[in-house]
């Protein structure tokens, strides 16, 4: 795969991004082995859970996303001097004034080149009004890469979105930059709860469960791989069962 920023968005708190993103860190991580570099930006100051959970494990750096140029600054220029590396970017709720503020212009920094990185993003949505209109405010100002947005189905099934359907149906911007809606599976309350809480890997969270739980954990994790197996960035490359 060719070195990749992998942004999890969604512009709120509660709609799962740091789970998307640890998932997703541990799906690169196991796919790739020895022969990437996974490396995770954490951009959530008041709660850094998944960085928590990664550091001393991989490469994680932290990158205020804010309004001010700086954060910016820095994480392009980390991005800008590394090589055989996959990006995680674990985003911060109300992202949305930084990325107005600064997203046109890192948006002309990748369209550039001088950051030859493939920028792809992934935007878990619940099923209120806001999740759809904070993607397009988003697609408004970073007009680079392929969009994927992962309905979660701890808030209902596939059919339940009624309002994302109703809004990619009105918006040529969605249409015309969504390669594919994700449907990112519920995980069992009584194991979500240690998971979410615990401050563990996949891995480690499946060694400290009762057998049951541990192989229910294991099926939920194939689904989110086989989930992220959809992407078109994984299609030739995708990873056989576990």
């Amino acid at each position: 795969m060719r070195d990749t920023i992998f942004y999890v968005g969604g512009g709120k708190g509660g709609v799962g991004k740091s789970l998307v993103s640890m998932t997703l860190v541990q799906f690169l991580i196991d796919k790739y082995g020895e022969s990437k570099t996974i490396h995770l930006i954490e951009t959530d100051e008041s709660n850094p859970d998944v960085g928590r959970v990664y550091k001393g494990r991989i490469p994680v750096s932290a990158a205020l996303l804010d309004e001010n140029e700086k954060g910016w600054i820095l994480m392009s220029e980390l991005i800008e001097t590394s090589s055989d590396t996959l990006y995680v970017i674990n985003s911060a709720a109300r992202s949305n004034m930084g990325i107005r503020k600064n997203g046109r212009n890192f948006t002309a920094v990748l369209e550039s080149g001088k950051v030859p990185y493939n920028f792809v993003t992934l935007w878990p949505i619940n099923r209120q009004k806001d999740s759809v209109e904070l993607l397009e405010d988003f697609l408004n100002h970073v007009s680079f890469g392929p969009v994927y947005p992962i309905r979660n189905e701890y808030f209902g099934e596939p059919d339940d979105f009624t309002l994302y359907a109703k809004y990619f149906g009105e918006s040529n911007l969605l249409r015309s930059r969504v390669v594919k809606i994700l449907d990112f599976p519920a995980l069992a309350d009584i194991i979500a709860d240690d998971f979410y809480t615990g401050g563990r890997t996949i891995p480690e969270t499946a060694d400290s469960l009762g057998a049951f739980a541990a192989q229910s954990f294991l099926s939920w994790r194939n689904q989110v791989y086989a989930m992220f197996g959809e992407m078109e960035e994984f299609a030739d490359n995708g990873m056989g069962d576990e």
